[in-house]
């Protein structure tokens, strides 16, 4: 029954989010000149059922065709139907975020086009791309277009003439049933669904914008149509290749474990028009939720184990996948997971060969020789996404070696959690020579005597950066004492901040180092300094039930009284000295963890009401 409902949600995902597509004929077209001639353009306006879609071409023509099994048609244009992906630029014309196709170079590093750009041979025309349909789709490397064959493209563009169309209700704009017009320009009909509608000019003066591709509607009807762009046809698409029965745009159904993995603040933005963000959805960040829902507009309703619902924007979430065994033709057979730390192949012949089949291989993946990455996603076939050398890239599974696994914690959350038990594994591997990478890794190591080496080397930067992480962020994760007091006597930074905003006080949270958070006292760290995610070490300690610190930290004198988000979910945002004194009298429904924590508080004075009282809530 579940499983049924949720191929049925995940259909019917797929149908509304292909409505309003721009296409043209495919490969397997057999119905003549229906649709006008090879090039012509059409509109999908509905799917009848998963194998069946309803196109209204711009000649007025409308028919159902074959999108599963056989693929009557490909896709011209998603941009209409609002596919579009976040945190991209088109680099030419530098729209931001690219609607529709991405097209993304396989021989630069980041270097990304829209699909005007692309068709319009802007870049190198000799370098291969992936084409990317949509927002976490798998990636298809194509031929370079310089070998690629460009078709004419026609319908509704500038220049033809039109009369009204199936969709037509505004009355006698265009002067009359039969009346014609001049189409203008191709226009957006909302910020939300580019290149959607036309602009026309009528014979009778009148002037406006039309419906063409928006939710699948068809304003007007070509009399005589015009030549848009020339496009290379055998790289777009096929409509339906991605649909029914795999996962949406999103990658996501009912039942999917998801995190969200941003920073706050990009939340916050992504979370305007998709239920918006409040103070009470801190709990969703660095916890694991289950899907349990989408709702009309494809926002996800994800629960949390407080039993709280929360619903997201698909762009804020990050799927976890479940371990995968993979065969390895060596000894060993390897398991990958989300969040595993694995070294890339030294040996470019013997990947290249690996890489048939399995995403190919591609000269901009040469720097990433021998190289250690973080495993992103798991494919259905076992090919791993892998993030590194800061790009990600597709592997065949045996073309890396597992250095470290996500050692159960829960994996992609903030940088603290991704470090915690894999940094002393991580660095045990070969450095590159430069003196930044190999102070870190030395200090992540805790040998001392090399970490000073490093340092005494002219060209050492005391905090410089590595993995996206200082030395003294390393070394207070992972509680090495003597190589932070190395650190701080070469004047290490201790309010440096990596990409989460985590500071050395926060890493010595994450790793449960209090003899690590009163060396950082001594020297002067900020202990109340917020993340990006507006966590303190005592939020990150309490949160992680690191009884030791949080003593610690109370005996340094940090703000008890500050709010500790990541409780709220038992506490309905209490203050933690409030919160304290409420958890004490009714503890036996805590997790032990909080136990412990809440005992650190009372035996600090932390509480409101005596000791005794405490001592007894807590036996």
């Amino acid at each position: 029954m579940e499983a049924g409902a949720s191929t049925g949600t995940r259909t019917t995902r797929f149908m509304m989010e292909g409505v309003g597509a721009r296409v043209i004929r495919g490969p397997e077209w057999k119905w003549g000149k229906q649709d006008g001639g090879e090039g012509h353009v059409g509109t999908v306006r509905n799917f009848e059922s998963p194998e069946e879609v309803v196109v209204v071409w711009d000649n007025g023509t409308a028919a159902n065709y074959r999108c599963s099994g056989a693929f009557d048609l490909r896709i011209l244009d998603s941009a209409p139907t609002g596919v579009k992906h976040d945190g991209t630029m088109c680099d030419t014309c530098r729209q931001q975020p690219i609607f529709g196709i991405r097209w993304k170079c396989a021989e630069c590093g980041n270097y990304d086009l829209c699909s005007i750009c692309y068709h319009g041979d802007k870049h190198h025309l000799r370098h291969r791309f992936f084409r990317i349909a949509t927002p976490g789709s798998e990636r298809v490397l194509l031929e370079p277009r310089r070998k690629s064959k460009k078709i004419g493209i026609r319908g509704i563009f500038p220049g033809a003439r039109v009369v009204r169309g199936v969709d037509w209700q505004w009355e006698d704009q265009d002067g009359g049933n039969g009346r014609r017009g001049k189409v203008n320009e191709i226009q957006d009909w909302s910020a939300a669904s580019p290149r959607s509608a036309a602009y026309v000019i009528w014979d009778n003066g009148a002037k406006n914008l039309y419906r063409v591709g928006f939710e699948g509607m068809a304003d007007l009807k070509v009399v005589s149509d015009a030549k848009g762009q020339t496009v290379y046809r055998d790289h777009l698409p096929l409509l339906g290749e991605q649909g029914p029965g795999r996962t949406g745009p999103h990658g996501l159904q009912i039942g999917d474990q998801v995190n969200v993995d941003l920073e706050l603040e990009i939340v916050q933005s992504l979370q305007h028009g998709h239920g918006g963000w409040t103070d009470g959805m801190f709990e969703c960040l660095g916890t694991t939720g289950t899907v349990v829902g989408i709702d009309e507009d494809h926002d996800i309703v994800v629960s949390y184990p407080s039993g709280n619902r929360w619903t997201f924007n698909p762009a804020v979430l990050t799927k976890v996948q479940i371990p995968v065994p993979v065969t390895s033709s060596s000894s060993d057979n390897q398991t990958f997971a989300v969040g595993d730390l694995v070294q890339i192949c030294h040996d470019i012949e013997k990947i290249k060969l690996l890489q048939r089949g399995h995403g190919e291989w591609a000269e901009a993946m040469a720097p990433t020789l021998g190289k250690i990455g973080r495993v992103q996603q798991i494919y259905h076939d076992g090919d791993l996404k892998v993030e590194v050398c800061s790009t990600s890239w597709t592997y065949n599974p045996q073309a890396v070696t597992k250095v470290a696994s996500s050692d159960g914690s829960v994996p992609g959350n903030s940088s603290g959690e991704r470090l915690s038990a894999l940094l002393k594994k991580l660095f045990e591997t070969h450095v590159s020579g430069d003196v930044n990478e190999e102070l870190v890794k030395t200090a992540a190591n805790g040998d001392a005597t090399k970490c000073e080496e490093c340092l005494k080397r002219p060209e050492a930067d005391v905090n410089g950066v590595f993995a996206g992480h200082t030395a003294l962020q390393a070394a207070s994760q992972n509680g090495h004492l003597e190589v932070i007091k190395i650190l701080l006597r070469y004047t290490s930074d201790v309010e440096m901040e990596d990409k989460d905003g985590d500071r050395a006080v926060h890493h010595a949270a994450f790793g449960d180092e209090p003899g690590v958070m009163a060396l950082l006292a001594g020297a002067g760290a900020d202990l109340n300094a917020r993340n990006k995610r507006r966590q303190t070490a005592l939020h990150i300690a309490v949160n992680k039930g690191h009884a030791g610190v949080v003593r610690t930290l109370l005996e340094l004198g940090c703000h008890p009284s500050l709010q500790v988000p990541a409780v709220l979910k038992y506490l309905g945002g209490e203050s933690l000295r409030g919160v304290a004194t409420v958890q004490v009298t009714g503890c036996s429904t805590q997790p032990p963890k909080l136990k412990r924590v809440y005992a650190s508080l009372a035996t600090c004075g932390s509480l409101r009401g005596d000791s005794a009282a405490a001592s007894q809530g807590l036996a």
